[in-house]
């Protein structure tokens, strides 16, 4: 007797999909198909497809309006409830920025994961050279993924609590030494985008008055992204270690990391949703402004087709959001280039998003989504097939999606501490109507349903 059955979907599996539905018996998952025998709890979702729960590998909970461990602490109680309300199940996000001996904001991050809503992982943030010699320790905890600010130097560096020298080459050589002392190497994780230029262009743009969103994207060169691809990737490879780029948002990058890979390079392609959905030019005619400036930038048309195109590739291989918990307190009235960068809270409109621009619109199917959210992630993550696909033993993580229900976007469908929402009143089609975590519904048709249960991932499969 199984403890749960979803029947009569279009279950969306690591090898295609296949009309049925799924078996749970405790926390796993028992079968898959249409032949399931009898359950507990049925659950007929007919007309409707039966998708993993999805891994968003790209956060950063307590980063936001204060970068504290009680800001982190609320962040995992409240906006974790918008992950599962968006079918998000699993999340990565770093530890608070600070100069701390890595062991010691593993230990506060855990402390503030206590109450969240999703099961975690904790990505370790490098700015010092004592942080490189911690990675060892920090692997054997369970680390699986650390995260170097390669884009950023001087005042900018400084401001976020770096050195002003930011992550130079040679602190990045000496991380792919210490990630390769003891067995598999973890993800080593840059933001790549070159500094010095972009401070310079971003000086000329202020003094000339310029203000919007397509002068921040202009004021970022199309190749920044790809010089650091290039300088890391060669450390990385020489070292046998995986570089996973975050964040892509340029065409010129996609070519760049497509023709690396194409030479061997263990070079990861990451998106992040904002560069899938929209354009710097929608985004200014909207008047969205400060609250949609992030760093890289949303660009132009060309590079969000572009991206779309790699992922059909295969070259860009996860799709995160890059979510920074911000309120309006640092994304309202300030001057534009002084406001922080950042995207607000994203997992709940993921979905919605991708199923609009992504799958009505031919661009991907339902198959390669599944793949970039979920199976990919949970791969590079180290907890493959545990998570990230729907497969007898994984985690009974699923999402129900209607997809081809409209529905509104804004602030009135979030549940967590946002007071604004970059896609409000953004007409979308496909929704998630319930989530599963671990065999247990939690949100159903956009509320909570259950008590905060997520889980530190500490094992690596």
């Amino acid at each position: 007797m199984h403890d749960l059955v979803l029947k009569n979907g279009l279950v969306v599996t690591p090898t295609g999909t296949l009309e049925g539905g799924v078996a749970v018996v405790g926390e796993r998952i028992a079968a898959v198909g249409a032949a399931l025998g009898p359950a507990r709890r049925e659950i007929d979702v007919s007309g409707k497809v039966i998708f993993p729960g999805m891994f968003d590998p790209h956060m950063h909970l307590g980063s936001g309006d204060e970068r504290t461990y009680e800001d982190m602490a609320e962040c995992f109680a409240e906006d974790t409830k918008d992950c599962l309300i968006g079918g998000v199940t699993t999340l990565a996000t770093t530890n608070v920025l600070r100069q701390d001996p890595l062991p010691q904001c593993l230990d506060r991050t855990l402390e503030c994961g206590a109450k969240s809503h999703c099961d975690f992982k904790i990505t370790g943030v490098v700015i010092t050279h004592d942080h490189v010699k911690e990675i060892p320790e920090m692997m054997r905890r369970g680390c699986t993924s650390f995260k170097m600010y390669t884009g950023y130097c001087c005042d900018q560096a400084e401001r976020m609590g770096m050195c002003r020298d930011g992550v130079p080459p040679d602190m990045f050589y000496l991380a792919c030494e210490a990630a390769t002392r003891d067995g598999r190497p973890p993800i080593l994780m840059i933001h790549a985008e070159e500094p010095t230029v972009r401070n310079l262009l971003r000086t000329r743009y202020q003094e000339k008055g310029n203000a919007s969103l397509v002068d921040w994207a202009k004021h970022s060169p199309e190749w920044s992204e790809s010089v650091q691809v290039m300088l890391y990737g060669c450390i990385a490879r020489e070292h046998g270690v995986p570089l996973y780029v975050v964040h892509i948002s340029k065409a010129h990058t996609i070519d760049f990391v497509q023709y690396l890979q194409s030479q061997g390079y263990p070079i990861i392609g990451e998106t992040v949703v904002g560069f899938l959905a929209t354009t710097a030019d929608e985004l200014d005619a909207l008047g969205r402004g400060i609250q949609a400036k992030i760093q890289p930038p949303i660009r132009f048309a060309t590079d969000r087709d572009r991206i779309w195109q790699a992922i059909r590739q295969g070259v860009v291989t996860a799709v995160g959001t890059d979510t920074i918990p911000y309120t309006s307190k640092y994304k309202g009235g300030q001057n534009f280039w002084e406001a922080r960068p950042g995207l607000n809270i994203q997992a709940i409109d993921t979905l919605p998003l991708l199923l609009t621009e992504g799958y009505h619109k031919g661009r991907v199917d339902l198959e390669t989504l599944a793949r970039v959210l979920a199976e990919m992630p949970a791969r590079y993550f180290g907890i493959y097939p545990r998570k990230g696909a729907i497969a007898v033993g994984s985690d009974a993580d699923l999402v129900v999606l209607d997809v081809d229900r409209p529905v509104t976007l804004g602030l009135h469908r979030m549940r967590g501490g946002s007071d604004y929402n970059i896609w409000e009143g953004k007409q979308c089609r496909g929704l998630p109507v319930m989530t599963f975590l671990r065999g247990t519904l939690v949100a159903e048709n956009g509320e909570i349903v259950a008590g905060p249960s997520g889980r530190y991932l500490a094992y690596r499969l």
